[in-house]
């Protein structure tokens, strides 16, 4: 079953180092963490682009290797990231980030931005509207696994805090990559 962005982020939340560096593109709902640090939260305006997150979660543990960078990004923000060329420069460079990836099967910023504008439009009656869709979606798991990283794919709930925990140290133990590829519903 899917689970919501704030379940996840209460886990991140206890999992995570407290000088973690946390990079939200419309993932996790900043209510769930606890933020200690004015430099361990990086969120966007909605002004702002998709796809700004894993790339400034690269750049972050470039300029403060000590910290844990995480990237939480939707499947869409991660697509528009150019994931191969972020991991294979993180991978070649040694920059060992977490990136969680929130998976509910859609560009969910295009269907906000057509709702805040038509609220009573074609996007209001319908849970399927051009160019939203991601499927055939591919495995984003398989993807950090290809790039020599420890990707997985969490569908339940209860999974969830094993997951992070092997990710971490996948991370701050191996010095490697981590993905992880979460199943979440649809706000």
């Amino acid at each position: 079953a899917p689970m919501s962005p704030g379940w996840v982020g209460r886990c991140l939340d206890r999992a995570l180092p407290d000088d973690a560096m946390i990079f939200n593109e419309l993932g996790v709902p900043l209510p769930a963490l606890t933020v200690r640090d004015p430099l361990g939260y990086f969120g966007g305006s909605l002004a702002g682009g998709l796809g700004w997150g894993l790339p400034a979660a690269l750049g972050a543990k470039l300029a403060r290797p000590e910290r844990m960078a995480v990237a939480c990004v939707g499947d869409g923000s991660y697509m528009f990231a150019n994931p191969v060329a972020c991991h294979q420069a993180g991978a070649g460079i040694g920059l060992p980030v977490l990136t969680l990836v929130f998976n509910n099967g859609i560009y969910n910023a295009v269907r906000r931005a057509a709702l805040s504008v038509y609220p009573d439009g074609h996007a209001s009656r319908t849970n399927t509207m051009p160019f939203t869709s991601l499927d055939p979606a591919p495995r984003y798991d398989l993807v950090m696994q290809a790039s020599g990283g420890h990707g997985e794919r969490v569908e339940e709930p209860e999974a969830l805090p094993g997951a992070l925990a092997r990710a971490i140290e996948t991370v701050a133990g191996e010095g490697r990559q981590a993905l992880l590829d979460i199943a979440v519903g649809t706000p």
